[in-house]
Formats: C-alpha cells, sequence, structure tokens
C-alpha cells in the first residue's frame, strides 16, 4: 500500500503570526521540517495557501491550496492531486522530528485494524498542549483545556483514504466548546492512539520560542 507524508502550512497562525517563516539556523521553520522529512523515505508534500511559504520548497514538492480551516481538510481537499492509500499527516511546527517518531505509527498501521485513523501521543501530561484521554490504544477526548490529566497529543496522524474522501461531511459535536480536528474525526471514526518518540519542541507561541 502506498504512503504519502503531507506537511499542510498556512501562512496565518492564529497563535504566532507567519510561523511557518520563522527562522531557525537560517532557515524557515517550515523548510527546516520539510528537509527532515524528506529524509525518511517517502513522497512528501507541503501543502500551502502562500507563496510565502511555498518559495523554500521544491516545486515538485508543494501544492498551492484554497483556504482551510485545518490541516486535515487542506488535506482532502487536494486528494485529485496526491492519490496514495494512506497519508501520514505531520505538522510543519514539529521542529525535531526523527524517523523514530513516525515509525511506531506506520509499524502500527501495517496490520489489519477496524481504524482508519490513528495519531501519536508523548507519554506525560503537558498543561500547555492538547491532552489526549485514551484506553486501550483508543483515543476517546482530546482538548485543550487545563484538566490535570491525560498525555500530551502530537499532531501526527495517518488517514486512509476513505477517511479524508469524507471529512468534509463530519461535523462538530452539539456538545463540543473547542473544535479541534481531531475531536470531529472522532466523532465519525474511532481513532486508535501510540506512543512515539518525540525529544522535541512544538512551535505554538512565543513561549517556544
Amino acid at each position: 500500500m502506498s504512503t504519502v507524508i503531507t506537511i499542510p502550512a498556512r501562512l496565518n497562525s492564529s497563535r504566532l503570526k507567519e510561523k511557518m517563516l520563522l527562522k531557525f539556523n537560517g532557515k524557515p521553520l517550515i523548510q527546516n521540517v520539510f528537509e527532515s522529512v524528506s529524509k525518511f523515505g517517502y513522497d512528501v508534500f507541503v501543502l500551502t495557501d502562500s507563496n510565502k511559504i511555498a518559495k523554500y520548497i521544491p516545486n515538485d514538492n508543494v501544492i498551492l491550496t484554497g483556504e482551510a480551516e485545518n490541516g486535515t481538510a487542506r488535506i482532502a481537499s487536494v486528494l485529485d492531486k496526491l492519490d496514495y492509500d494512506n497519508y501520514l499527516n505531520i505538522q510543519g511546527d514539529m521542529l525535531d522530528i526523527t524517523k523514530d517518531t513516525i515509525t511506531p505509527i506506520i509499524d502500527h498501521y501495517a496490520f489489519p485494524s477496524l481504524y482508519g485513523v490513528i495519531t501519536a501521543y508523548k507519554k506525560g501530561y503537558n498543561p500547555n498542549g492538547v491532552k489526549l484521554i485514551h484506553s486501550n490504544g483508543q483515543a476517546s477526548w482530546f482538548t485543550r483545556h487545563n484538566i490535570g490529566y491525560g498525555d500530551h497529543h502530537l499532531g501526527i496522524y495517518m488517514y486512509n483514504k476513505v477517511v479524508l474522501q469524507q471529512y468534509h461531511k463530519f461535523k462538530s459535536a452539539d456538545n463540543n466548546s473547542e473544535d479541534l480536528e481531531q475531536l470531529r474525526i472522532l466523532n465519525y471514526f474511532p481513532m486508535s492512539v501510540v506512543e512515539v518518540p518525540y525529544n522535541g519542541q512544538e512551535i505554538n507561541s512565543k513561549d517556544d520560542l
């Protein structure tokens, strides 16, 4: 089965202005992440709404998209251009990602499963990040609220194409005050979770800098 790595990258981050263009080691954040992920042995595409971002990525590895409400929706919008069986979504702010981080997800997904989506977490509580509540290898809930428990959710997902083809039909639950994309998926598909090693930083706010 074919697998592609996608890195959705919008210019106007709500929490940190033009985050993808912030310089690290003399290069924009998105360029650093793309160059790291390109060494993993898979086809890699950056999906972006901005020419400012696109100019730092080789032409054959970037797709300009329209506006999208989140990364999953951005991937779903380009399925006519990317014909693969499975889509590994990596966040463009995971500066320190390595192949060891994604290997447990790839290995887990290789086994027959009822789950159309797998996501990753790092053991331990992070009050400033998204918390994952899970049991028996399955996600129960996600929240940004400082609830005092839960593991640190990492923004890495593996989807099969069927899930992405249906994503535009997904709606948030009426009682959900947090419109997180992972919660929207969870309303329609069970989601498997796997612990991964990630000894690095996600760039979400000025404090992370």
